[in-house]
């Protein structure tokens, strides 16, 4: 018998979580099957009954919550989760929070829907923080894995009946992948598997992170005849061993599982940890930096290389390499209808350049690089940097699953890095210093920052992890016509297309947002989207396959902060300011109006009561009537703290580059202040926001930092005293 771990929580907390997973995806009365069978058009009657019968733990998603909390968060979290379904499972937690004598598991589910209202419309922030986090878990590991195998209530074994109920075909299976796939992969060899023993490296470069600044700098670097390392926290994944499932790829590619949020205020923090970092999973839309930034960074930071065509020609390099394609982009239904939106309010709209070798209509993987490149269709590291720094005369070394636990340091000159990573057997842990003049951070806004925090440097100014910028993302959605085609999102590469029409912002001074279309599936779409019933949820669910979705993608003015727990990790606060509230409020409102001119039925946004209906179009003044209600109701919702959701998948300024020690983090060649031989070379490094995709300015930024490194040269090298095991 397989060996099964500890539960964290007693049967009394685990019955109470699966008495949550059964309210929020319950199996519905013969009533409502019906009543859904008559409204779905088009899907297999068999599926959709066995999607009407399949409860939350049908699906399983109770043991995936507690196996996914309980290897991607620290202790203390799951604990606190623990405690609060503690609070459920008793007599006394109950008559507190909700005025009923009863065990949550033991109450009617119209009693238990009633709890749930109460917690997501209380004015106590942890109550309705308790609401977001029920429903975030249970809707991905509901909607978001493939449970034909588990649910009793599938029908046929070839189909999820889940999905096959939301018109979602999921990720193709291995051999079609095999099949499909021209493009031949590079496979990278890990010094892991040499690894048995504590054990020391010597080299010029130590490169900490392998995504879009270290994966450059390690190119670079290598080219030039340097002895490069590169170290990666997250592991390693041919394309073969990438599933494509959404919740699978959360729990291998993201950091902390996908479960990463700002504590303060519950905002999702998305971000890579793989390797090949966030190039791993981003979209591909390939944004370079905006004039107005590049001249505010250098007219207000004093960073003159951003406009003498210094940071141009690396711009010009990097966008070289990947082969960026902007001409004859095929757009899904979802993309189209925003240029087509836009086009009809005489709104602005583009195409985005796209880091894809494939931009025709039915290019095989597009719609699933979120979720791990099994294709290899997407430009990224994987295929350009990483393997450029592998095949250079001087080729570069990779080790996986290593987290450096500090940079060796001593009188403010780098010596390299302790760190601990997985062996050649694949689960014994050794010690492994890697002694180096250069020691380059590239783990990205997040990690970045809390590796400069424990590994002791100074900090004179205080500001290493301060500064963070999110760029918050807010969604809102429309259901089209059901005698139009389906949207189907999911479909195609994601996105395309982008406007700028309220890029300004509603105050004039360029922190407004950019209006783009995201790659969403079903598990991510269900936790973001509207509950109000499990009847009403399921019916809603159903409506997935029609729905335009736009994201509002706010360049910040408000900064938040990276700290470290006791062990080291980090931790996130970031609270929305007024300004960037209403930034938000605007680019949503301009959303609204490019839906509803793209002809939705229907409006939603997850902080409403409900779906509102829309007059027909033949009734043109009361239709724009009803538009403008709904944009006024929304702005009457605000921006609550768990109620309303707010994600992020851009982190940046933590370590922000400067000409003044007193006001940044690293030079304006990315070299610490406080350290000679120590550089940042990613997002970190930003003064400010780019406030569009930063992935090209984090290639740009590094290529530039890595033309000083080469410079620096490796004469420390030979006189750097051995670091100790």
């Amino acid at each position: 018998m397989a060996f099964q771990p500890k539960s964290p929580w007693s049967p009394a907390q685990r019955d109470t979580l699966a008495a949550v997973c059964d309210t929020f995806v319950a199996r519905l009365t013969d009533e409502e099957e019906t009543e859904l069978l008559q409204k779905a058009k088009g899907v297999d009657p068999d599926h959709l009954r066995a999607f009407c019968k399949s409860s939350g733990t049908d699906l399983g998603a109770h043991l995936a919550i507690e196996a996914t909390m309980t290897k991607h968060l620290p202790p203390s979290m799951v604990a606190d989760f623990g405690f609060a379904l503690g609070a459920l499972s008793s007599r006394v937690g109950m008559l507190t929070l909700f005025g009923k004598a009863a065990p949550f598991a033991e109450l009617t589910l119209s009693e238990r829907t009633q709890c749930l209202h109460e917690l997501r419309n209380s004015r106590f922030a942890q109550k309705r923080k308790l609401f977001s986090v029920f429903k975030t878990l249970v809707c991905l590991h509901s909607f978001g894995r493939d449970v034909r195998e588990m649910n009793p209530n599938n029908h046929a074994s070839e189909k999820n009946s889940v999905w096959a109920s939301l018109g979602y075909d999921g990720p193709a299976p291995a051999n079609e992948v095999r099949q499909a796939s021209g493009c031949m992969e590079f496979v990278f060899a890990m010094l892991n598997d040499s690894i048995a023993r504590d054990t020391l490296i010597r080299c010029d470069v130590v490169v900490i992170g392998s995504g879009c600044g270290g994966s450059v700098v390690a190119a670079e670097l290598a080219n030039a005849g340097r002895r490069v390392v590169v170290l990666e926290k997250g592991k390693y994944f041919k394309r073969s061993a990438l599933s494509g499932v959404e919740a699978e790829a959360f729990g291998t590619l993201y950091e902390r599982g996908g479960l990463l949020t700002a504590e303060d205020s519950g905002i999702s923090i998305l971000c890579g940890s793989t390797f090949g970092g966030g190039s791993a999973v981003n979209w591909a839309c390939s944004l370079k930096t905006p004039q107005f930034v590049k001249e505010e960074w250098a007219t207000q930071r004093g960073l003159s290389a951003f406009t003498d065509g210094t940071y141009d020609a690396s711009m010009q390099a990097v966008a070289s390499r990947l082969r960026l394609k902007s001409d004859e982009v095929a757009h899904n239904k979802n993309n189209q209808w925003l240029i087509d939106g836009c086009k009809k309010l005489g709104y602005h709209v583009e195409t985005a350049p796209q880091a894809l070798a494939d931009v025709t209509p039915h290019a095989p993987g597009a719609n699933f690089i979120g979720n791990g490149d099994r294709f290899g269709i997407k430009e990224g590291v994987l295929k350009t940097f990483l393997v450029d720094a592998a095949t250079a005369p001087e080729p570069a070394q990779f080790v996986d699953r290593c987290y450096v636990d500090r940079i060796l340091h001593c009188g403010g000159v780098t010596k390299g890095v302790s760190a601990h990573c997985v062996g050649a057997d694949g689960t014994s842990e050794y010690r492994l210093v890697v002694h180096a003049p250069i020691v380059v951070v590239s783990c990205g806004s997040i990690n970045s920052p809390a590796l400069l925090l424990r590994s002791g440097l100074p900090n004179r100014n205080g500001l290493i992890g301060k500064n963070l910028r999110i760029h918050p993302v807010v969604g809102v959605g429309g259901f089209m016509s059901e005698h139009r085609s389906d949207v189907k999102y999911w479909n195609g590469a994601p996105m395309t297309a982008v406007s700028n029409q309220v890029v300004c912002g509603p105050h004039g001074d360029n922190y407004g947002a950019k209006i783009e279309c995201p790659l969403v599936h079903p598990g991510l779409m269900a936790s973001v989207s509207l509950w109000t019933s499990p009847k009403a949820f399921k019916s809603l669910a159903l409506d997935f396959r029609r729905t335009m979705a736009l994201l509002a993608l706010t360049r910040d003015k408000g900064s938040g902060e990276v700290k470290i727990h006791g062990d080291g990790t980090p931790r996130v606060n970031y609270t929305l300011c007024k300004h960037d509230e209403e930034s938000l409020s605007h680019a949503l409102a301009c959303a609204v109006r490019i839906i509803a001119a793209a002809g939705a039925e229907k409006l939603m946004y997850a902080g409403m009561a409900d779906v509102v209906t829309l007059p027909p179009a033949t009734e043109p003044e009361a239709r724009a009537s009803a538009v403008e209600r709904f944009i006024e109701e929304m702005r009457s919702v605000g921006f609550v703290p768990y109620k309303i959701p707010v994600m992020s998948a851009h982190q940046m300024g933590t370590c922000q580059m400067g000409t003044n020690p007193a006001s940044s983090v690293v030079k304006a060649s990315c070299e610490s202040w406080e350290c000679s031989g120590l550089y940042v070379a990613d997002a970190s490094t930003f003064p400010t926001p780019v406030g569009s995709n930063p992935m090209m300015t984090t290639y740009a930024v590094a290529h530039m930092a890595a033309q000083s490194m080469k410079r620096a040269g490796t004469e420390a090298a030979a006189s750097a005293p051995p670091a100790r095991l």
